[in-house]
């Protein structure tokens, strides 16, 4: 599997008026690719509710798009009770749900965590990308 996942800070810069200029143009870059049959993209569940505390918008806008893509170009991805998720929480207590559910996501599928802040994943198992 290719792809992406998306924590809740390159939601927020990507889709709120908050972010940069440069991290609208590049996550619109990466959900149009997604839609365009190109590497699917998964947002973690939490990592949506914790951004559209900022912006609810978010959540029809994305849902509009998982809804009229091809099947899996966007995924929003559930939280489940797992080993690793176990492992996870227990290596990194100090990492709140929402990166610990990206964190997941990403180790388990084998795939990039995109974000603005790549510190806040130090020392996890994860390769990140800067936003």
């Amino acid at each position: 599997m290719s792809g992406y996942v998306l924590d809740d800070l390159a939601l927020v810069a990507g889709l709120t008026t908050g972010g940069e200029e440069h991290h609208r143009r590049e996550l619109s870059r990466l959900l149009i690719s997604a839609v365009d049959r190109g590497p699917s993209i998964a947002v973690p569940a939490l990592c949506l509710a914790s951004a559209a505390l900022f912006r609810p918008a978010i959540i029809d806008h994305l849902a509009d798009l998982v809804a009229s893509g091809p099947p899996s170009a966007i995924e929003i991805v559930s939280l489940t009770r797992t080993g690793e998720v176990a492992r996870l929480r227990a290596e990194h207590p100090g990492l709140g749900w929402p990166a610990l559910h990206a964190t997941s996501t990403a180790s388990v599928a084998r795939i990039p965590l995109v974000t603005t802040d790549p510190g806040r994943y130090a020392n996890t198992v994860v390769e990140t990308l800067h936003l």
